[in-house]
This record gives structure tokens, sequence and C-alpha cells, in this order.
């Protein structure tokens, strides 16, 4: 049997799980935080109107592109660094299958950090920010999207 991975993850934080087999329960084998974001009250930064600058001839006004947000730029370090240790441990052939799950605007952070999906034996992935499930509430939600890759009932968990 393949052994898989799930990296569970927002911009904050990410949780590192394992699966030796298809029936058997998650375990959590690493957390990682973003410390630039991590307790962060600070919105995403779109909530106020665009800056404007005149025309150096005529009336005209356009509306000035805004920098990317320094909150951006943290957490697309964060999915970078997340893809290198992800990286390292395929080149070691400490995982087979790679699931991702985290929020749509941070997988496409992840998505955009990998390149190429093969390098890191990626399977699947789900566009959820389910980071503070449990390993029994994840599974579950796993077995719902992959019910090929995760049966429903570990066998570790089953009484």
């Amino acid at each position: 049997m393949a052994i898989c991975w799930i990296l569970v993850s927002d911009a904050a934080r990410a949780r590192l799980f394992c699966a030796a087999e298809r029936d058997s329960a998650l375990v959590e084998v690493a957390c990682y935080t973003n410390p630039e974001l991590r307790g962060s009250a600070q919105a995403g930064g779109r909530d106020q109107p665009l800056p404007r600058t005149h025309d150096s001839l005529g009336p005209g006004r356009h509306a000035i592109e805004p920098h990317t947000s320094r909150r951006t730029k943290n957490a697309r370090q964060f999915a970078s660094a997340l893809v290198d240790v992800l990286s390292a441990a395929h080149d070691q052939r400490q995982f087979q299958r790679l699931f991702l799950v985290a929020p749509p605007q941070f997988l496409g952070m992840l998505r955009e950090a990998v390149g190429n999906p093969e390098t890191i034996g990626f399977t699947g992935e789900i566009g959820r920010d389910y980071v503070a499930l449990s390993p029994a509430e994840l599974h579950d939600q796993l077995h719902t999207e992959y019910p090929h890759e995760f049966h429903a009932t570990p066998a570790r968990l089953a009484s």
C-alpha cells in the first residue's frame, strides 16, 4: 500500500497527516504555522476604494493598481515553504500519494508553488477550510470526496 500524506492548510496554519493504509486512521505527523499571519485580525485589504491619479495631459483620471499586500506575500511565502517540505519528503520517498486540502485562494497559491503536480505525488485536492477538524472528521470529509481512496471507517477507530 502506498503511504498517503494529507496537507490541510490555510494561510496561517498547516497540519500534515499520514495514512499508511486506505482503511487506517489519520495520524498528524507535523504542524506548521505562519507567524506573520497567525492570529492576525487584519483584513485582506479590498474594502477601500482604489486610489486615483490624474492624467498628465487632460482631465482624465485612472485607478492605481494596488501592490500585492503584505498578507498575500506572506501567504505565498508560506505556501512555497510548505511545498519545499513536501518536495523534499517526496524525493526521499516518504510518501507516494498526496492530497491538498485548503481554502480555494490558498489552494491556488499551493498549486502555483507546486508547478508540476507530478513532481510531488499529487493525487487530489479539496478546496475547503478544514484546518480545525479533528483527524476523524477530516477522514470523513476525505471519504466523502474520495471514497475509493479513503474507506468509510478507519480500522483503528472502529469499535
